[in-house]
């Protein structure tokens, strides 16, 4: 006798990464010597768990008012107001003043791409996500109801993909209405892709050109990275300022991690923004969101939003956590630079990087490359033909000497 649906009997969590990262924090809590590549957060050179100060003094001055109650579904307004001139900076004027844009709360990015899944397609229609992708996609698309297809990230020259772009998109319409596309960029996650501006402005005129009337167009961007690029806030911003040249048949939903941005992983805060040429297009993001929000998780934590809305909305705390948001992704910088480096001298083909916390190497057998490394006492994580380097968690010294060993593990078992 089976209690559960046709669909829910499908359901096994497959999410090796988070599974290689409870292996790898047992392995280095009986031995310290053991590498912990695995998982998507910041430690610093001593590897110890990285906080930022500007977090630290905030969370010892809230009240209990501010941490506990309930609150509601769509977030209190200083953490609104605040994420939003986060988001968008000195660009905000102008969208409030000329587009229509709405937020709301979110368990982390990962409840803002859920709520977008569960609105915007229909049981069974297809998203569109990258051939290399955080895996979560694809478990968030199959718990509402959708599967997906993918597209080729990479052109032969290693970089975006746009050529294909366009049929792409054209052969999705062709069996739903809309077109629900995923892109993560700066920094992508698993690759540390980002794309030029060039890029950018050339996949908005791509985007443009297919959305129409009869078939909207719904571009999720998640920006969980966003504040690690190398090429800095101003930049990134800039790219975001070109979303007023999407027509009105472009409906633009900006998925925000908190837990990324500022290091609050385990407070699971984010937020979800609708910008869009119509009034009314926005008014169904902010009802079928907020009532998914309902539904789903009733609201996010009080304590996460006070958090986020004093770092990000008051000084000197605001002050404070830019510079140190400049240190960390500093420190970044030099360990990927170290890690290129060293796999250019042995060999090491990666998939093409810029910036953030992961670095990407192609593979044949990501599990038998993962077991021997293991027995090296090296924990990364295997993504399916790949395995990815969480350089974001480990010291300069060991993305110093993890090339080479990883070069061996290929030799070795990669056949």
């Amino acid at each position: 006798m089976k209690f559960i649906t046709e669909h829910a009997k499908n359901k096994k969590d497959n999410s090796s990464i988070i599974f290689k990262s409870v292996i790898a924090k047992e392995a280095k809590a009986k031995d310290s010597s053991t590498i912990n590549a695995t998982i998507g957060m910041l430690y610093d050179e001593l590897e110890e768990f990285y906080t930022f100060n500007s977090v630290k003094k905030v969370d010892q001055i809230l009240k209990n008012t501010e941490k506990f109650p309930y609150t509601n579904s769509v977030g209190i307004k200083p953490f609104c107001n605040a994420v939003l001139n986060w988001v968008f900076d000195k660009h905000l004027d102008y969208f409030t003043k000329h587009e229509n844009l709405e937020i709301i709360a979110t368990p982390g990015g990962s409840g803002a791409i859920s709520n977008a899944f569960s609105n915007y397609l229909n049981p069974n229609e297809n998203v569109l996500l990258p051939d290399h992708m955080w895996s979560n996609y694809i478990q968030i698309a199959y718990e509402n109801y959708l599967g997906y297809k993918t597209y080729k990230l990479f052109n032969e020259e290693g970089t975006f993909n746009l050529s294909e772009l366009k049929n792409t998109f054209l052969e999705l319409q062709k069996t739903q209405d809309r077109i629900l596309f995923v892109i993560n960029d700066p920094c992508q996650n698993p690759t540390g892709y980002s794309l030029t501006s060039e890029e950018w402005l050339e996949l908005i005129k791509i985007i443009n050109s297919v959305a129409t009337k009869e078939h909207p167009f719904i571009f999720l961007y998640d920006t969980a990275y966003i504040d690690y690029s190398i090429d800095g806030r101003e930049y990134t911003r800039n790219n975001i300022y070109n979303f007023k040249l999407f027509n009105e048949n472009v409906l633009t939903i900006i998925a925000f991690s908190g837990s990324k941005t500022l290091g609050l992983y385990g407070l699971r805060i984010g937020a979800m923004i609708g910008l869009a040429k119509d009034k009314n297009t926005i008014n169904d993001f902010l009802n079928s969101c907020q009532y998914s929000a309902r539904a789903k998780y009733s609201m996010c934590s009080t304590y996460g939003m006070y958090l986020i809305a004093k770092v990000l909305g008051e000084e000197p705390y605001l002050s404070e956590f830019k510079k140190e948001l400049e240190t960390v992704t500093s420190f970044i910088t030099e360990r990927s630079t170290i890690f290129i480096n060293e796999c250019k001298k042995v060999g090491l083909k990666t998939l093409p990087f810029k910036c953030g916390f992961f670095v990407t190497i192609p593979c044949k057998n990501d599990e038998a490359v993962y077991d021997y490394l293991v027995t090296k006492k090296i924990h990364v994580a295997p993504i399916g033909n790949a395995i990815r380097v969480a350089i974001c968690s480990i010291s300069k010294e060991h993305c110093q000497i993890l090339p080479a060993i990883i070069k061996e593990a290929l030799e070795k078992v990669d056949f």
